[in-house]
């Protein structure tokens, strides 16, 4: 595909996406007001303890949301079972609802060039994790990150169900455009090595806001890095048969935790 042409595609996927995430964002705080007007005990503690660990994360106590709830602190244990349980299930829905503001696909539909679609996973991904949209919003988002990247306990058969998610989107993208010719071991290494640019965003979140004097990413900045990341594994994807001749010997990372293996090659 021409870059004129792809350029040209990416500006206009990024329009479209943005401009129909509206629609989403305005569902989901319709949905939240309506949330706030339940009265059950279990939907009191949880709509409370949202609240409370968008303010105080994990220093939040079972105490401080039940006083706030107006709820026995014993109800969290029935409802929930622990704190972290019942962090777990605040996480769950805020990924639920933020895939539904950021599709992963990015407005890209699947019979499209896969330069396309890997822009659209691209900036799905990336908007997901730097876009804020209120305090709440953007504290929660924070703690999702802190849950994927540290292996949050109570959330693991989220992160492991998502895991599997994002690679079986991705691998076919990355079959794709270099003609289906590779086996798994290298598709794995391919979709690895895209994997971890993204990776770089998610850990380092509070780092660039420092190097931004705390200035939040607005939709331009996302579209200017879903851009570089997806042009610079284009690049490396299609010259990748150039390596293969030398027969090189790449290692399969997808296999493992690539979020350890990321902490890792940082020295975490």
């Amino acid at each position: 595909m021409n870059k004129n042409i792809i350029s040209a595609r990416f500006k206009e996927i990024a329009r479209n996406y943005y401009q129909s995430r509206e629609q989403a964002l305005q569902a989901w705080k319709e949905h939240r007001d309506q949330a706030q007007s339940a009265s059950d005990t279990r939907s009191r503690i949880f709509n409370t303890a949202r609240t409370v660990f968008s303010q105080k994360g994990h220093d939040a106590t079972v105490r401080e949301i039940c006083t706030a709830a107006n709820a026995n602190v014993s109800a969290v244990n029935y409802h929930f079972g622990n704190k972290n349980r019942l962090l777990a299930a605040v996480l769950e829905e805020f990924l639920y609802d933020t895939r539904k503001i950021y599709p992963l696909h990015g407005g890209v539909p699947e019979f499209a060039a896969p330069e396309e679609r890997l822009f659209g996973f691209s900036l799905g991904c990336l908007s997901g994790m730097l876009i804020s949209h209120g305090d709440e919003y953007w504290n929660l988002n924070k703690l999702l990150l802190d849950a994927f990247i540290n292996d949050f306990e109570e959330f693991l058969h989220v992160t492991e169900k998502d895991w599997l998610e994002l690679r079986g989107m991705v691998i076919p993208i990355v079959d794709g455009m270099t003609g289906n010719v590779w086996e798994d071991k290298t598709l794995n290494s391919l979709t690895s090595g895209y994997f971890s640019q993204l990776f770089f965003y998610a850990m380092h979140i509070d780092d660039l806001l420092l190097a931004r004097d705390q200035k939040f990413f607005s939709d331009e900045d996302v579209f200017g890095i879903a851009q570089h990341i997806t042009a610079f594994s284009i690049g490396g994807i299609k010259n990748y048969s150039e390596w293969m001749d030398a027969e090189i010997d790449f290692p399969n990372l997808c296999g493992v935790d690539c979020c350890q293996y990321s902490r890792r090659a940082d020295g975490v």
